[in-house]
């Protein structure tokens, strides 16, 4: 296969064979020059003096003879100009449009626009005409008048910041551009070079065009295109082709060089891929490497990544076969470790929160997930592991994790800097990141510091990789140190971090390797100009390739085309020719595409693929094209056991036995019931779930306060004595709120009954304490003697298990005890909603399911209370009646029910127990019963197991381990 640069090359070597050393020569990039020079190399048979070679760029800023201008640096300088215009004008909201700006100012001078006219275009008069011709010569808005007037401002920084430039000898990239185009007839002249010779351009800019064309008329220019039939037809609707045809029909040249056929005459191999996700691809792109390398070691293979991110997931699949390739394209800062750590630092002091404290001072508070994520970072883990390994700082030792837990324990959403200080013991670390940023001087310092401290731990032992993105972040910072003075310009830190991000988002890792590798990695605008026999080019999916449409102009988008400005038009068609000259020479494509998913928008295949299958692939015969989809092939598969079954051995049971000497609670026998597995996780392995910072009430948490509000107004009554009467109950309405809010702050801590959610939840928790008390108030339930409050009562049950006798305890415990006339009740508050019908029990059933159904949960606590509520009358009254000495305990009548708070209506829930079958006793009857489940819970052959039903999975913490 003979490349395009190969074709050039022998063809300038064979015309200026004798004055090759005087020609210039540009290309698009400085990869294709490279490439270039090499083909030259093995174009000469002898050696040669190489001409001068350049990318277009370099090109233009040598003939312009000035310095181009750091963004950041024309940013600042923009800025001092626009403040001569507008004085109030905000930094902060500046710099969020003004890298924009500066690319319309680039692109208006590279395309030679009349700024004169644009301007004008863009001004009162000429707006209203273009908008609506009936608001000539009225008063327009003020919203209005603020545009045309920035517009006016705008015109005037234009040619002051030319003017300033121009001064220092400086400009910008589009400003160079159009100073060449300017000055192009005096170069010509000159004898710099005898002749210009331009390969493989396309996507010419006006001042390009202008540049190229004048030195053609003058006879001191070649211009050397890469172009197909395919795209080159006439009235074709194929983009690839619009500027060369373009070109073509409007240069006048006197040979069009080249334009070939191969796209449509070439035997190719084209194969289409879908796979599952954007890292498969890849692994993909290894596996098909390495089928290629198989078939012909020395084939020449280009990975071609529209999108940068995958750069590292292919990396690490480059076979092991295969020692040496190069990759052009870099690695983006962004995609590093520390950039993520710098970004987290940023979120600490972005997303705090400033309030008034109690004093009257402004407080600020960082967020507890912010603060989490950044001591949660590889980096400051590792910089822990060095800290605890140093006997030296024995105070420090376990510094990060103490704060985490206290976080944790504390449940502080918000929690101020000084409290990270004290509870780190003010160490440095702590200092560096969490003391407030004022300026950038502030986020300077506290760079430069936390660069020093990384270094302590990565400049010793295997770190290389590390200690480079330390060393590239700190020239990063430096280089901004250089360019602010913070005092002087009041930068924010939100600007300083779109500074940062900036700089950061142009800086690349480089990469070592051979650079006329056979293999080659590399963006798609490093392809310009180069060929491969195989290519695998990644991501060819729509708004990747092409990217998607974008508007980044501040200008409208009828301007733009009204004064020949670039849109995604144009950028679509610039790409389009990119892809398809790419396939030109290539006789093996592989085109690797993410597969729709779930996700909108997400996996819809390029339309370069749509037109290759539609029309190129139908009018080439001898092109193959396949359509394939990616299939993973696990090789070694493992038996998965779907059930956990955990036997009842001895041990196992002995600990089940001390379980129930402690204490078998209703929630405990229910737990057993739904699943048996949850149980011996909880009660006997002891796994606990980890506790996290709740922001928002969990339902527990509103529970707990709705009971503790309760108590709080119980408790007088249940220590005194005195009977709860209307009078008191219309007290307890009265203090209702401001008691709900106290409670509310103990239980959450960190998260205030003042925001969000949680206001919601302090409101409904008011409503239906609210309602309850006004029920109560209007019943029939008064005088109402509170007997007990969150008080546990157990009994013991002998039960004979083989020869031994188990004392089993059976405990509950009640939150209320109460007594209405001569009805003694257990209640138990639920803020769930409970309905009548979940606690009645079939006598039928009784034996079968009562002790097996999770249906009867709430029954079964019911059935347990009042047990234990008759065993402990029969054995000791008077702990339970001594707020009732006007009753005997012979004319009580035990009860158990639930007062459901989404079910207030209901009154209170309770079940009737009809032990007919089991005997009319109900203590006798109850006890057969628990006997039952206590041998069945020792019974060896009954293995502990996961639940069958998964709705009772559906909160369960362990629900991971069981893979549910």
């Amino acid at each position: 296969m003979q490349t395009f640069l190969e074709l050039t090359a022998k063809y300038i070597y064979e015309k200026y064979k004798e004055n090759i050393s005087d020609l210039c020569i540009v290309l698009p990039s400085r990869r294709a020059s490279f490439f270039f020079k090499t083909a030259l190399a093995q174009a000469s048979p002898e050696p040669i003096w190489s001409p001068e070679v350049h990318s277009m760029e370099d090109f233009i800023r040598k003939l312009a003879k000035t310095d181009v201008v750091e963004p950041i640096n024309l940013q600042l300088e923009l800025y001092d100009l626009m403040r001569e215009q507008d004085p109030n004008m905000d930094f902060d909201q500046f710099v969020t449009w003004a890298g924009t700006l500066l690319d319309d100012f680039s692109r208006i001078d590279q395309n030679l626009v009349d700024t004169k006219k644009l301007f004008e275009y863009l001004t009162e008069a000429k707006a209203l005409e273009r908008w609506d011709p009936k608001f000539l010569g009225k008063e327009i808005s003020p919203t209005l008048r603020k545009y045309f007037s920035l517009w006016d401002n705008i015109e005037k920084t234009y040619h002051n910041l030319q003017k300033r430039l121009l001064e220092n000898k400086q400009a910008y990239t589009g400003m160079a551009f159009r100073k060449v185009a300017k000055d192009i007839e005096s170069i010509a002249k000159s004898d710099e070079c005898l002749q210009f010779i331009f390969i493989g351009l396309n996507s010419l800019t006006a001042s390009e065009e202008k540049i190229i064309k004048t030195l053609l008329k003058h006879e001191k220019a070649e211009v050397l295109f890469d172009s197909d039939d395919f795209y080159m037809e006439k009235n074709t609707p194929n983009r690839a082709g619009s500027f060369l045809r373009k070109y073509k029909s409007t240069w006048k040249l006197p040979e069009w060089r080249w334009q070939q056929n191969l796209l449509l005459t070439d035997e190719k191999e084209i194969n289409v891929i879908g796979v599952a996700n954007a890292s498969m691809q890849g692994k993909l792109a290894g596996q098909l490497l390495q089928e290629i390398r198989e078939k012909d070691k020395h084939a020449q293979v280009a990975i071609v990544l529209p999108d940068e991110t995958l750069l590292l997931p292919v990396l690490h699949s480059i076979p092991e076969s295969i020692p040496t390739y190069n990759v052009t394209m870099g690695l983006s800062f962004k995609g590093t470790p520390l950039f993520n750590l710098v970004d987290l630092l940023f979120e600490v002091h972005l997303t705090g929160v400033t309030q008034l404290s109690d004093s009257g001072y402004r407080v600020h508070q960082y967020h507890h997930l912010s603060i989490t994520k950044l001591l949660t970072h590889p980096f400051i883990r590792r910089y822990e592991l060095h800290l605890n390994d140093d006997p030296e700082q024995a105070k420090y030792h376990g510094m990060i994790q103490l704060v985490l837990e206290k976080m944790v324990q504390e449940n502080k959403v918000l929690i101020r800097a000084e409290e990270l200080l004290e509870l780190s013991q003010h160490h440095p670390l702590f200092e560096i990141l969490f003391k407030s940023w004022r300026d950038c001087d502030d986020i300077i310092e506290s760079m430069y510091q936390l660069i020093d401290k990384l270094r302590e731990v990565y400049s010793h032992g295997h770190n290389t990789i590390e200690t480079e993105y330390l060393y590239i972040f700190y020239t990063l910072v430096k280089r901004l140190d250089t360019i602010f003075d913070c005092r002087e310009q009041k930068i924010s830190v939100r600007s300083f971090k779109k500074f940062l991000y900036e700089l950061i988002g142009q800086t690349r890792l480089p990469f070592s390797g051979e650079p006329i590798s056979e293999v080659q990695i590399m963006g798609m605008l490093e392809t310009r100009a180069l060929d491969f026999e195989n290519l695998i080019i990644l991501s060819v999916n729509e708004n990747t390739l092409p990217a998607p449409k974008r508007h980044e102009s501040l200008m409208p988008y009828d301007v733009l085309k009204q004064f020949g400005l670039p849109t995604y038009a144009e950028t679509e068609g610039a790409m389009a020719y990119n892809f398809y000259r790419l396939l030109q020479r290539a006789k093996r494509v592989n085109l690797l595409y993410v597969l729709p998913s779930d996700t909108y928008g997400s996996g819809e295949r390029s339309r370069f693929i749509l037109q290759l299958q539609n029309d190129l692939a139908l009018r080439n015969s001898r092109i193959t094209f396949r359509d394939m989809t990616a299939a993973v092939q696990q090789e070694q598969t493992r038996k998965y056991e779907e059930d956990i079954l955990i036997e009842k051995d001895a041990n196992t049971i002995a600990q089940l036995k001390k379980e129930l000497e402690r204490g078998l609670y209703p929630s405990h026998m229910n737990m057993y019931i739904n699943c048996s597995l949850q149980y011996y996780f909880t009660r006997i392995a002891k796994m606990q779930e980890i506790d996290e910072v709740d922001e928002q009430l969990g339902a527990d948490q509103f529970g707990t306060i709705v009971h503790q509000v309760l108590e709080d107004f119980f408790k007088p009554h249940e220590q005194s004595g005195e009977p709860i009467l209307a009078g008191h109950v219309e007290q307890m309405l009265q203090a209702l709120p401001a008691k709900t809010k106290a409670e509310f702050s103990k239980v959450t801590q960190g998260a205030k009954p003042e925001r969000g959610m949680n206001y919601l939840l302090y409101k409904v928790a008011v409503e239906v304490l609210e309602k309850y008390l006004q029920k109560l108030k209007e019943s029939d339930e008064l005088p109402l003697y509170v007997l007990r409050l969150e008080d546990t009562l157990d009994a013991i049950l002998p039960v004979q298990v083989n020869s031994e006798i188990l004392q089993v305890r059976i405990a509950g415990k009640a939150d209320r005890i109460d007594l209405t006339g001569h009805e003694l009740r257990v209640i138990d508050y639920k803020t769930g909603k409970v309905e009548k019908s979940q606690l009645n029990v079939k006598p039928e059933e009784l034996e079968l399911h009562f002790l097996t159904d999770a249906k009867y949960g709430k029954a079964r606590q019911l059935w347990l209370y009042e047990y234990i509520l008759h065993r402990t009358l029969q054995r000791d009254p008077g702990k339970i009646l001594r707020n009732a000495p006007h009753v005997s305990p012979q004319s009580i009548d035990p009860k158990s029910g639930i007062i459901s708070f989404r079910n207030l209506d209901g009154g209170v829930l309770s079940s009737e127990f009809n032990f007919e079958s089991l005997g009319n006793d109900f203590v006798a009857a109850s006890e057969k019963l628990l006997t039952d489940f206590v041998e069945r819970l020792l019974d060896p052959t009954e293995p502990i197991q996961k639940t069958k039903d998964l709705d009772v999975c559906q909160w369960c913490a362990y629900r991971g381990i069981c893979a549910r």
